[in-house]
């Protein structure tokens, strides 16, 4: 029963933490000082890597690579119908792919555990870490409102289908 209580207390008590680290999330709201939602603009100094019409990913000609406590390899931007979306970020080698998740942790609080994945969902912004192998890990923050849009674009058309009685 006092087992029982305890792990009913701790339960409660790591619930106030858990919505704080995603209020923290959620008030981040972007990365590196660019809001979700924020235009397209060419002081960004970004290079178009790929565009699939509505959605176009860049990558910053003057990125600093240090984030937090890794370096990644490779940052990328994703803009949807000329507004920033998500970003991307790619870590490599074992060395910087063990401190990542940490990190993450320190900063938002543990994550939903997933098979190789761990996610915060807060109500603005998710985040997602993918370990790929002990060699590559990914992070995708992205904007919700932006994502259910991208998704949405992405969902084929309603078709119906028409009866034709035949005689």
């Amino acid at each position: 029963m006092k087992l029982m209580l305890a792990a009913l207390l701790a339960l409660l008590l790591a619930q106030p933490a858990r919505a704080q680290s995603l209020t923290r999330l959620d008030g981040a709201n972007g990365f590196r000082g660019l809001a979700f939602g924020a235009p397209l603009t060419e002081a960004l100094h970004l290079q178009l890597l790929r565009d699939k019409g509505d959605e176009k990913v860049y990558e910053r000609l003057d990125e600093q690579l240090q984030v937090g406590g890794f370096r990644a390899a490779r940052i990328h931007y994703k803009f949807f119908r000329g507004q920033f979306a998500a970003v991307t970020i790619i870590v490599k080698g074992n060395t910087e792919t063990r401190k990542v998740r940490p990190a993450l942790e320190a900063l938002y609080g543990p994550g939903q555990l997933e098979s190789f994945s761990c996610k915060w969902q807060g109500a603005l912004v998710a985040l997602s870490y993918a370990s790929l192998s002990d060699e590559q890990t990914i992070l995708a923050m992205s904007s919700r409102p932006l994502a259910a849009q991208m998704q949405q674009a992405s969902a084929p058309a309603n078709t119906t289908k028409l009866k034709i009685k035949r005689k």
